[in-house]
């Protein structure tokens, strides 16, 4: 018997080489129905591969080598998660045989989604299988060769975004739209697969805006896992056979999506309703939602109950793994409905990535949130544009302790009104003596919280003023709630 791992190769590129959400979100889907879709088309060519592991998990069934063997079947999934595949067959020329199938499929139903494959003989000691069948990866994706699937001609029409040929031209509402045939798989993807699966998750981006020519700021809210490999590593230590070890890695797959996915989703869902109690609706749009991973684009006003309601079900759900706590960081961007998508998402990426380069610090089962407003057009990444410009002001990112602080002190800063607020941030970038002037202008006339919030930060100054200043950027979107202070 052999055991093999599929990995998909350049996951982000794939997804977001478009700006349409349409085809954004079929890429999506189409990368997390790719296996489901392998195997049902290596059936049709009498290879027969069990895909019932998340059942028999539920059940208490455990993966048995020897039943294998002995069963009628070419090849059992051992677990799906993280994006990868990890199948074992009878022999090499079955696994062989279904990769001839698997790449002329990808071809037909994807176009250019690219998967890197390896392989090692089973031994029986699953750790040590394991640690050879990573190596095999790693080797092939680093070594291997990457081709696209059709080469462009000067005489060809390209997409001036993907490179690739136009295929397909069409219109839609009396415009001619050319798409290549990239777009028209994930597009269909989209059409095929794609669920609203409850009143509040919305396709309509204009049915989240708060009035439309007024206030179009919406927030691309991009979380992710930490440390998820090393969690993985904690599940499977000490066993070695692979009854137990495929057990405990089904269960974590299994528990992560819940964990990560299924329960903050809801949570999130909860606090929209509650929310939608008002006149004001509240909705959101998912984009990904799997594994670790959640992508999703809501109102503006919306983005920090939406994260710290995220937060807080993750808080209290149980540990995937013994001994370690199960954290995220979360990525906010704050965009008009028009800009780009894939520009955005980049910068909410960037956001998350921030708060993942604390994590690795030495703070992995730590949660971060970090934030950007795109002004005007995106013209560089996250890094660059944070160190020409705000490097020296902010506190970002914030552990999620600090973020309900950031919280706590913006209700305070409401109660002095949006003027003084913003003059406040105006001053942290002109400098101290118009920092200090200012504030013992609105101590004059604030003898309220904003004086107790001073004098309780005179030792930490600076950490304040950090403070003052990100929430002078949100504060009309987070803290203002309708006031008329201009």
């Amino acid at each position: 018997m052999i055991t093999a791992i599929y990995d998909c190769r350049s996951k982000q590129e794939y997804i977001y080489r478009t700006n349409k959400i349409r085809e954004i979100s079929g890429a999506s889907l189409l990368l997390s129905k790719v296996y489901e879709m392998f195997i049902a088309e290596v059936e049709k060519y009498n290879i027969h591969i069990k895909n019932t592991w998340k059942d028999d998990t539920r059940n208490g069934i455990l993966f048995s080598p020897e039943k294998f063997s002995d069963s009628g079947y070419d090849g059992e999934v051992i677990y799906e998660g993280g994006g990868n595949l990890n199948v074992i067959y009878k022999n090499k020329d079955i696994y062989i045989k279904a990769n001839r199938i698997f790449s002329k499929m990808l071809l037909d139903k994807t176009y250019s989604i690219s998967i890197v494959t390896a392989y090692t003989e089973t031994t029986g000691n699953f750790n040590d299988d394991r640690k050879k069948l990573y190596s095999a990866k790693n080797k092939e994706k680093n070594q291997g060769t990457f081709s696209v699937p059709c080469s462009v001609l000067p005489i060809v029409k390209t997409d001036r975004n993907a490179f690739m040929p136009v295929c397909q031209k069409t219109y839609e509402n009396g415009r001619k739209i050319e798409r290549t045939a990239e777009a028209m798989h994930k597009r269909n993807a989209y059409s095929r697969y794609y669920e609203v699966d409850s009143k509040l998750n919305t396709e309509n981006l204009d049915s989240l805006i708060t009035k439309k020519g007024e206030n179009s700021i919406l927030a691309v809210i991009y979380i992710d896992g930490n440390d998820m490999g090393n969690k993985i590593k904690i599940c499977t230590e000490y066993k070695n056979d692979y009854p137990q070890c495929i057990d405990a890695l089904r269960k974590f797959s299994l528990n992560t999506d819940r964990c990560f996915v299924e329960e903050p989703l809801k949570a999130i869902e909860e606090c929209l309703n509650k929310k939608n109690e008002s006149e004001t609706p509240h909705r959101y749009r998912r984009i990904i939602g799997g594994g670790d991973e959640i992508t999703i684009i809501s109102n503006a006003e919306d983005a920090m109950d939406i994260v710290t309601t995220y937060f807080d079900s993750l808080e209290k759900s149980v540990p995937v793994a013994e001994g370690t706590s199960n954290a995220s960081c979360a990525g906010i961007a704050f965009f008009h409905n028009h800009m780009p998508f894939a520009d955005v998402y980049e910068i909410a990426e960037g956001c998350c990535e921030s708060g993942k380069k604390q994590t690795r610090n030495g703070h992995s089962n730590e949660s971060y949130i970090d934030f950007h407003y795109c002004h005007s057009g995106i013209t560089n990444n996250l890094e660059t544009l944070r160190a020409e410009q705000e490097e020296k002001y902010t506190n970002r990112p914030y552990r999620t302790d600090e973020f309900k602080e950031l919280i706590r002190v913006g209700k305070i800063l409401h109660t002095i009104g949006r003027s003084n607020v913003k003059s406040l941030g105006e001053t942290i970038v002109k400098g101290n003596s118009y920092y200090y002037f200012e504030i013992e202008h609105i101590m004059s006339r604030f003898k309220n919280e904003f004086t107790d919030l001073i004098l309780q930060y005179k030792n930490n100054e600076d950490y304040l003023k950090r403070m003052i200043y990100d929430i002078s950027i949100v504060y009309d979107l987070w803290f203002s709630r309708g006031e008329n202070d201009v």
